[in-house]
Order: structure tokens, then C-alpha cells, then sequence
């Protein structure tokens, strides 16, 4: 039995909701922090210190997923996102931000490793791919409309109206998960002979295309990590406005989703567990870092940050339909997804963050993810080669 239209929204909704509600507070955080006159390396501590317990939690908690009800932690996700997100506004300190920030990774850890495990077990194996087309449609609009939203909605003169926002939205998904469907039956027979899911590579295959997926998703993740935590208060301060900001990660973030459309078709399966193309779109990734440390120009950024979105979807698809394909374990395999794209998301915005307020000035963090991009090429070729993958990969 399919999901009809509306329960498909409805089960996929909470990744929009939830990934608008994190991304609008990061992104009015850092708006946030440039109205209070922090720092660049505060601002990249606070969203270590978040992203840190995401990081740590996000493997036990997926663990614990594979044990206990699912949904009993997406609840829980939800209303820590939900009442920190209502808290923020009354946070005027920094020793304030210190205490509560930990409580945003403990929530998105929650969450997401359960609701990823969750969601693969809804309608079986068969249907895999398209699930994780879905998913990643449907979390990529999430965030890509929170920090579009928080460029038109801060204002310096009331800058609180996006937490409140955001708390609102941690609330809804409460509510849409508690009111959907949680015994869809499942369909392991028929739908294993799906046309578009052809390729079943052994075992060993998968877990070393694992491993170079992963390296790229940490690469990507810390990349992204810039451009959504620090990015809004370094851009506000060389004078962009708030709006042209958020123009620009619509762009991102709407290349990524529309790259997202196409990695669940069945054309795309042709490029699953090769090499090539992943080095490819990392290679022009690089490219694009580069132009936006070097030049600031508003066309070169569009085409920058339109190719950022590009590569980061190669990496996230890989990382999570590896991660899933044919598991037993899938909130363990979820878990370490979000861990090691975390911890990508921890160490961007904090090395940044110390770059920017150093003598390498406020535009060297868009050269260290470059740099970092590089050294991902690197390990992804060296775990090919020792490996011993087909020559086709390459």
C-alpha cells in the first residue's frame, strides 16, 4: 500500500520544518551577534559548542533509535529545538549564549539520526531512492529558506521576531509528527525489482564508497558551516545588506535542491558508487571558494555559490543513500552521517571564525574552505587507491 500525496507531506514535512527553524536561528544568531559586537571567533565558538554536542551525541542516540520508539526522540527534538529558539531572545550575554547553545545540538541530535531511521523503514527497501530524493527536497528547502527568510525579516531595531519564529516552527513539527501515520506497512517484495534501483554492489563496495562519501559530506559540511554561521555577520560588515545575503543562499540552496531532483531520478543511478563525478564537483567547488575570497563581485557570487550548492548535494546524497542501501543498522549508519557532518559544521565556523578576526582578514575563511576541499580530495583519492576500486571509478 502507497502513502497517498497528503501522508507523504506530511512524513516529510518535518525535515523542512525543522531544518527552517535551525537555520533561521544560526543565521539570526550571527546578525545577532554583529548587533551585540561580538566577535567573529565568539560567534564560531557558540556554533562549535552546539554542533560539538550534535556531533557527539548524534552516533548513541542513533544507536538508540535502533531500540527504543522513534518517535519518542523526535518529540524530544523537537520541543528542546522549539523552547531554546524561545529562550534566545532573552539571552543579552555571552555567558547566556554559552549555557543555551548546547541545547540546539542536544535537540538537532535528538532528531535527526531517529527521523532519518524513521523515514527508511516507512515503505521498505524497494522505494530507497526516491525516499532520499524526497528527504533531502524537502530538509534542502527547509534550510535554505530559513537564512532567506532571516536576510529579509532582522532588523537591528527588533532583532528577536526570527527566534520567536523559530520556536513556533520546532513546535508545529511537534505536532505534524505526533498526528501522522506511524505503521505505514512496509513493502520488501515487490518493490525490491524497482527498475530505477538496478545496481547492488557487494558489500565491500559500499563501505568503501561509504568512506569516500563521508570525507567529501565532512568537506562540504564545513564549507557550509562558513557561509551559514559566519558568512551573514561577515557579509554584514563589509557593507552587503542582510537581503542580498539571503539572495544568495536561495540561490545555494536552490541549486542544491534542484541537483537533489535530479540525483533521485533514474538516470542518476549511473554516477552511484563511482568517483569521477564527485572529484569533479568538488574540483569546481574549489574554484568557487577561491572567486569569493579573491573577487567581490555580485555575478561571480552567484555562479560561486550556485556551483557550492551543486557539490554539496553530490556529497550529502552519497553519504546518506550509502549509508542506507541495503543496512540492517540504519540508525547507527544515520547516526554517524549526521556525527561526521557535524563535526564538518564545528570546526568550519570556529576556524573561520579565528581566521577572520586574525591578520589574515575577514575574507580568509572562504580560503581555508577551499584548502580544505583540497585535503577531502586527497583522502577521498588515497582511500580509492589503497582500496583498489575499479579503474571505471575513476
Amino acid at each position: 500500500m502507497r502513502l497517498k500525496p497528503l501522508q507523504l507531506f506530511i512524513v516529510y514535512f518535518p525535515a523542512l520544518l525543522i531544518d527552517f527553524a535551525f537555520s533561521s536561528v544560526l543565521t539570526n544568531s550571527s546578525f545577532y551577534s554583529s548587533y551585540l559586537k561580538f566577535s567573529s571567533s565568539f560567534l564560531g565558538l557558540l556554533v562549535a559548542i552546539a554542533i560539538a554536542f550534535y556531533a557527539f551525541l548524534a552516533i548513541p542516540f542513533g544507536k538508540l533509535s535502533d531500540r527504543v520508539e522513534r518517535r519518542r526522540m523526535l518529540y524530544a527534538g523537537c520541543l528542546l529545538l522549539g523552547t531554546v529558539s524561545f529562550g534566545l531572545p532573552f539571552c543579552h550575554k555571552k555567558i547566556h549564549l554559552l549555557l543555551i547553545f548546547p541545547w540546539i545540538g542536544i535537540g538537532l541530535s535528538l532528531f535527526w539520526p531517529a527521523y532519518e531511521a524513521w523515514l527508511a523503514e516507512r515503505e521498505g527497501e524497494g522505494k530507497l531512492l526516491q525516499r532520499v530524493m524526497l528527504f533531502n527536497l524537502f530538509w534542502s528547502i527547509g534550510i535554505t529558506l530559513g537564512p532567506t527568510v532571516s536576510g529579509y525579516l532582522y532588523q537591528d531595531a527588533n532583532p528577536f521576531k526570527l527566534f520567536y519564529l523559530a520556536g513556533a516552527v520546532g513546535l508545529l513539527t511537534f505536532v505534524i509528527i505526533f498526528f501522522s501515520k506511524s505503521n505505514s506497512p512496509l513493502q520488501t517484495t515487490k518493490e525490491q525489482s524497482d527498475p530505477i534501483q538496478t545496481l547492488f554492489p557487494l558489500p565491500v563496495v559500499r563501505r568503501l564508497y561509504l568512506n569516500v562519501a563521508r570525507c567529501a559530506n565532512f568537506a562540504s559540511w564545513f564549507t557550509l558551516g562558513v557561509l551559514r554561521s559566519l558568512a551573514p555577520k561577515l557579509t554584514k560588515e563589509m557593507g552587503m545588506l542582510p537581503t542580498t545575503f539571503g539572495n544568495l543562499m536561495l540561490i545555494l540552496g536552490g541549486v542544491q535542491t534542484l541537483t537533489f531532483l535530479f540525483l533521485g531520478t533514474g538516470f542518476s543511478t549511473r554516477w552511484h558508487y563511482r568517483l569521477s563525478p564527485l572529484l569533479i564537483v568538488q574540483g569546481l567547488a574549489i574554484l568557487s571558494f577561491v572567486v569569493i575570497w579573491r573577487a567581490q563581485h555580485t555575478a561571480l557570487w552567484i555562479c560561486a555559490f550556485a556551483v557550492i550548492g551543486v557539490a554539496a548535494a553530490f556529497s550529502y546524497f552519497g553519504s546518506l543513500y550509502y549509508g542506507l542501501d541495503r543496512q540492517i543498522d540504519k540508525g547507527n549508519k544515520s547516526g554517524w552521517h549526521e556525527a561526521i557532518l557535524g563535526t564538518g559544521s564545528l570546526l568550519g565556523p570556529l576556524l573561520g571564525g579565528i581566521a577572520a578576526d586574525s591578520k589574515l582578514g575577514p575574507q580568509s575563511p572562504y580560503l581555508i574552505c577551499a584548502v580544505v576541499i583540497v585535503i577531502a580530495i586527497g583522502v577521498e583519492i588515497v582511500i580509492a587507491s589503497r582500496n583498489r576500486l575499479s579503474m571505471d571509478a575513476l
